[in-house]
């Protein structure tokens, strides 16, 4: 199997056809057909199932196509790592931020990034760990930076580097009827904005923190994104979780802590997570230490 022949299977999925990946590998179709019809005898078997519009992957398609992606950016990093190591302002970054970072430290980490690297194109991909993981294991992401409970990411799948750890709180807009008296059974009659499902996840602190209030789970929950989050709670008497140094922030403008809940939230820790036996380019390692520095400049401030 041959690098071209890599690099035309992620262009045809990816531009949804031969003609489309031709023009974008800047090659004729003759030429990606070929690349596909040899890396399918190689594999023995069909990868793509060709369609009148466009192709879908065949199980080994997507099998291989995880693994062709990891080789063809790796092949890019390495030669962007090698003109980098020179001094040359080029190349690419693609980095996934949680949310928390987008509306907290990721102005001050661009600006500072764009000082030594005016020229590297900056890919940044916003979303939740069940987003960013994947993408991070295909290689599609080089760093990724998560929020996840204290003790939710652990083994040695990824190097994982904290970059702050912060409280969590009960929330739910100014003025909730709920503000008067935050009783533990009136809160879970409520509807709850979450980022992830109660029951079933990959981990049951949040149904633990039902149970030690001697509280059932509330039954009415909507499965959202921050941002939406943010909307449903202001025009709502919705009740979420959200990270205490978020509050305050122009983007939680109407969003206030409930005192007194009788529901503790666990802490949760801003990680930044690479590949092992990955090594970053020199771009990747100081963006990496552009957020890290921020993030810690941040929570020593915090008191």
């Amino acid at each position: 199997m041959k690098l071209h022949q890599f690099e035309a299977l992620v262009a045809v999925v990816d531009h949804g056809g031969i003609r489309a990946a031709a023009r974008a590998l800047n090659v004729s179709q003759a030429a990606v057909t070929k690349s596909m019809r040899l890396l399918e005898d190689e594999a023995g078997t069909p990868l793509l199932i060709r369609r009148t519009r466009g192709v879908a992957l065949t199980e080994a398609g997507q099998r291989l196509l995880s693994r062709a992606r990891v080789i063809t950016r790796q092949v890019l990093l390495a030669r962007e790592d090698l003109r980098q190591a020179v001094g040359e302002d080029a190349g690419t970054l693609r980095v996934g931020l949680t949310p928390f970072l987008n509306f907290t430290a990721l102005g001050e980490t661009f600006s500072w990034f764009r000082q030594r690297y005016r020229n590297v194109e900056l890919q940044l991909i916003e979303g939740l760990m069940m987003r960013v993981l994947p993408k991070l294991r295909d290689g599609t992401l080089d760093i990724a930076a998560v929020a996840a409970d204290v003790g939710e990411i652990e083994g040695d799948e990824f190097i994982a580097r904290r970059l702050l750890r912060a409280p969590q709180r009960i929330v739910v807009r100014e003025g909730h009827p709920v503000l008067r008296d935050p009783d533990a059974r009136a809160l879970t009659a409520l509807e709850w904005v979450l980022t992830q499902p109660i029951t079933g996840s990959s981990q049951p602190r949040i149904e633990a923190m039902f149970a030690l209030a001697g509280v059932a789970p509330p039954s009415r929950v909507v499965i959202c994104e921050t941002l939406a989050a943010m909307s449903i709670l202001r025009h709502s008497d919705a009740v979420s979780i959200f990270p205490e140094p978020l509050l305050g922030h122009p983007e939680t403008r109407g969003i206030v802590a409930v005192p007194d809940a009788p529901f503790r939230p666990s802490d949760i820790e801003l990680l930044l997570l690479t590949q092992p036996d990955v090594p970053l380019t020199p771009a990747a390692e100081h963006f990496a230490h552009c957020l890290a520095t921020v993030c810690g400049a941040r929570a020593g401030a915090t008191p």
